[in-house]
């Protein structure tokens, strides 16, 4: 595989590393993140693992082991021998810290998104793969190193969310014969499971209720969609990190091909997730917003308020089907 010698290589030289992942961060950027760090650990590298925004650390994931290795953003040092960046498909994913990154020896880019731009002086990125765990595993196995249950926890964690638990497209046989090594190397399977999905927060519940209760569907479009503002956090007590999976429950609506959910943010700005349910790939559309993401997933963030957000996205979607129509 292009790029993984050189990965391999790159990590062994390295005695300071710093790793991230990008903002807003999720199930594959931080069991990533944690199972490198980890690794690396256990190889006597001195390790720096850091969130670009640690405030914002999703708590459905803070059962994962490694987290002793976080470092504030402050504590960062510049001139790094090498910094990884994980689960990014641009410099700019790393928000804050993309100055350290910029200013180490060497960066590495170790990515599955189609849109990566490439940013690094080795650049490990294969859009087929379902997750930056699936590539963090093949680096392990390059080096030689052991998956430790820690690591292989890690890894499971990234490996379940990007795939949506295995209902994605992007799940493959590949994907189920890691799983499988990865539950005999020792991941805790069912503590991911119950933690990320059965483990939920009530005033996550209660947010999820009005989500819930909101769904719209735009016929003719085949688009189901709901919201959340900064008023239903406050009153529910929910916190933004948590709701990565909600809009994972708007999904189940038949006769539907793409769902959206729309997040206010304190700037108020509105972050908006996009999923498909069958062949229509979101990923153009979002990078027409402005965004990125994958054929299945992807995501922008829009300047307008909600209601300016909704209509944006569904005029976007009905000029994609009169492009899409018209002959040529």
């Amino acid at each position: 595989m292009k790029g993984l010698q050189a990965a391999v290589a790159a990590l062994e030289e390295a005695g300071e590393i710093g790793i991230s992942s990008h903002v807003n961060p999720d199930g594959d950027g931080v069991g990533s993140l944690l199972a490198l760090a980890l690794v690396l650990h256990g190889q006597g590298r001195k390790v720096y693992a850091c969130m670009p925004e640690p405030w914002k650390f999703p708590p459905q994931y803070s059962f994962l082991p490694g987290r002793e290795l976080f470092v504030d953003p402050d504590e960062l040092p510049e001139g790094l021998e090498l910094f990884v960046a994980l689960d990014c498909s641009n410099a700019e994913r790393l928000g804050p810290l993309q100055p350290i990154a910029r200013s180490a020896s060497g960066l590495l880019n170790i990515d599955h998104h189609e849109d990566n731009q490439q940013y690094g002086e080795i650049n490990l990125v294969d859009e087929h793969a379902s997750s930056t765990c699936e590539l963090v595993s093949r680096v392990i196995r390059a080096a030689g190193w052991t998956i430790e249950p820690e690591v292989a926890t890690c890894l499971y964690t990234g490996l379940v969310t990007d795939t949506g638990r295995f209902e994605h497209r992007n799940t493959s046989s590949y994907t189920f014969a890691l799983a499988s090594e990865l539950a005999a190397a020792g991941a805790d399977t069912f503590q991911v499971i119950r933690e990320v999905y059965d483990n939920q927060s009530l005033p996550y519940t209660r947010l999820l209720g009005r989500a819930l209760q909101r769904i719209e569907v735009v016929d003719g479009l085949g688009l189901a969609y709901s919201y959340i503002t900064q008023k239903d956090l406050g009153e529910t007590g929910a916190v933004l990190p948590e709701t990565e999976d909600l809009i994972d429950h708007l999904r189940s609506v038949r006769g539907t091909r793409v769902v959206a959910l729309f997040k206010e943010l304190a700037d108020g700005k509105v972050r908006v997730s996009l999923r498909s349910r069958d062949a229509y790939e979101v990923g153009p559309v979002a990078r027409g917003m402005g965004g990125g993401g994958h054929a299945m997933a992807a995501g922008y963030t829009s300047e307008l308020d909600v209601e300016g957000s909704i209509s944006s996205l569904i005029r976007e979607l009905r000029d994609r089907d009169g492009r899409t129509a018209a002959p040529g």
